[in-house]
């Protein structure tokens, strides 16, 4: 089996990235900034976290998106004096579903209009985004719902 020395090297040198900004102040800052706008609520700071997230991985891969929003909901929770489990999954399931609503916000999305395109099917933005705003918006609310009907809140 082969190593992919790349990819490791890349995700290495985003926790290093990651720690750097963490040592900065800038993690504390992003959560502080979370909590003046969603305040002490759980209920708004897990819906602040979850479209926060769908809007930002659009445009921003998930993987090196949720690295950098990790240490942040765990900043976020400390600052609320809550478990962060919530607010993780609100995280974790914008980020996740919200990779699909542009064709750059998942690595899957840009190999496979890359697979179409190398066999002459050309998937404009506008098209691509005709299926998936509709498909995210309908993923996002039931993920919503579902886990804030888990949770019993």
């Amino acid at each position: 089996m082969e190593m992919d020395f790349f990819t490791l090297l890349l995700l290495a040198s985003l926790f290093v990235v990651i720690g750097g900004i963490k040592e900065a102040g800038v993690i504390d800052a992003i959560a502080g900034l979370f909590v003046k706008i969603g305040g002490h609520s759980v209920f708004l700071m897990y819906m602040l976290l979850l479209w926060a997230s769908v809007l930002l991985s659009a445009f921003i891969d998930n993987i090196p998106y949720v690295a950098t929003m990790l240490p942040v909901v765990s900043s976020i929770a400390a600052f609320m004096g809550i478990e962060p489990t919530l607010l993780y999954f609100g995280l974790l399931s914008g980020a996740t579903l919200g990779g699909n609503l542009t064709p750059i916000g998942a690595s899957a999305n840009i190999m496979g209009i890359g697979i179409l395109r190398k066999h002459g099917y050309d998937v404009k933005n506008s098209t691509f985004m005709k299926i998936s705003i509709p498909y995210t918006l309908a993923a996002v609310i039931s993920a919503y719902i579902i886990l804030w009907l888990l949770w019993g809140m």
